[in-house]
């Protein structure tokens, strides 16, 4: 089924489902985080405040496997903005869900970090709100009510329960779908990368893997209902909607690529039958699933600066995050030297042993199937060519990357996967 054969009329069509699923995207998000400040706090802060000790005297990021930043937690981001929102509003403050929902705001304490400590704590340091209006916040959504339920360290074991779930679904369905091992080593390569450990810990992290395995379930469970043109651009927007809609701009790209490529394997026929096809199929979805993302995230600036009555100017902030974020403020890092942070934090012995392995093993397979080996070139090309995408978020968001390269090199999960992928589908016959 050739892509671009796409009849203007489908073009047509999906525009308007693009817009359409933007606004209402918009409208669900906005009411779904008006709910979420409607449920009340009390309950919230006390479930939290039981568990809150492990923040205490937390001033650097831990690493729970001390010397290795692979292993790097970011506490402060949980503690300092994603908790001190989910306990917001206390007694004394504006409790208009309408108006929060917004403008997302919370007790920011002058001179130190780990703002819900500090409010919970009865800290007596000065203090303002500080209203985040930039990111959507979505993970309120799930999380308020959870933390209304039960503890805050109940919240992160079950967070780990349900990644470990989804793993070992999304494994087991890899095998099924595909009748042989080769998506499902190329996944755990990925996961290696992402360090599904230190996502279950932290909800920084967890909000990106939580999204990208749900898309992964929803390609291995209906991917051959996806139909290539007229259903796979609008799943990719919707990706890119809702990870923007939960995520505060930690390692985003894995949420196109990992469901990209497994979604690719399972409709190979379709979808590599040359690197032409191939290579417009990358480039397309990546086009709906970055509109997805950019709109969604741009709208919020709207929602923000209309909800606030114009008090808060969340496009002009938001325009200006981008220009500093991408590298092109006062602050100027190179392309390269970026790229390098993020892969120096898999340069450490147990990751570069379990890799030597690989390489081992590959060329030990290679061997065995050498009289059978076949480079098709559309699939390892295409397969490449989708690996290259991390290296141009690095370059378009130099300054975040590099800054925050003890999260951003999770990005390359979707690198690891592709060259996997490139490599298994060369190595190994088709019949195996």
């Amino acid at each position: 089924m050739k892509l671009e054969k796409i009849s203007e009329s489908m073009i047509k069509t999906l525009i308007k489902r693009t817009i359409l699923t933007l606004l209402i995207s918009t409208i669900l998000g906005y009411l779904l985080l008006v709910a979420a400040y409607a449920i009340p706090t009390p309950r919230i802060r006390d479930n939290v405040r039981n568990s809150i000790g492990q923040y205490e005297g937390v001033t650097t990021n831990p690493e729970w496997s001390q010397g290795y930043k692979y292993t790097m937690l970011d506490d402060y981001t949980d503690a300092t903005f994603i908790l001190a929102n989910a306990i917001y509003p206390a007694a004394e403050d504006d409790s208009n869900p309408f108006l929060n929902a917004a403008i997302v705001p919370h007790h920011d304490y002058k001179g130190v970090n780990n703002d819900a400590v500090m409010e919970l704590t009865d800290y007596e340091g000065e203090s303002f709100i500080f209203n985040y209006v930039r990111y959507w916040h979505g993970y309120l959504v799930p999380l308020k009510p959870l933390l209304f339920l039960m503890s805050l360290n109940s919240v992160r074991i079950l967070n780990f329960l349900f990644e470990l779930i989804m793993i070992a679904v999304i494994m087991q369905l890899a095998v099924c779908k595909t009748g042989n091992m080769r998506l499902g080593i190329a996944l755990t390569g990925a996961l290696a990368v992402l360090n599904p450990v230190s996502c279950a810990m932290n909800f920084q992290y967890a909000a990106v893997m939580n999204v990208t395995l749900l898309a992964l379930l929803t390609v291995l469970l209906f991917g051959d209902r996806i139909d290539v043109k007229k259903d796979a651009p609008i799943f990719f927007l919707l990706v890119g909607i809702i990870v923007v809609y939960v995520d505060f701009l930690t390692y985003p790209i894995v949420s196109f690529l990992m469901p990209l490529l497994t979604y690719m394997i399972l409709r190979k026929k379709e979808l590599l039958t040359s690197a032409k096809e191939g290579i417009l199929a990358v480039i397309t979805y990546l086009a709906f699933w970055g509109v997805g993302y950019v709109g969604m995230w741009g709208l919020k600036w709207v929602v923000g600066t209309v909800f606030s009555g114009g008090k808060e100017n969340a496009l002009a902030e938001g325009l200006e995050q981008v220009i500093y974020r991408s590298g092109n403020g006062e602050v100027h890092y190179g392309f390269f030297e970026t790229v390098l942070a993020n892969f120096r934090m898999l340069f450490i012995v147990p990751v570069l042993m379990v890799l030597m392995i690989a390489i081992i093993a590959a060329v030990v397979v290679a061997i065995k199937n050498r009289r059978r080996i076949k480079v098709n070139a559309a699939v390892v090309s295409t397969l490449l060519f989708a690996g290259l995408i991390p290296f141009v978020w690095y370059f378009g968001a130099r300054e975040h990357s590099m800054d925050h390269a003890y999260f951003t090199f999770r990005n390359l999960a979707g690198t690891m996967m592709a060259v996997v992928l490139a490599i298994l589908e060369t190595i190994i016959p088709i019949e195996n």
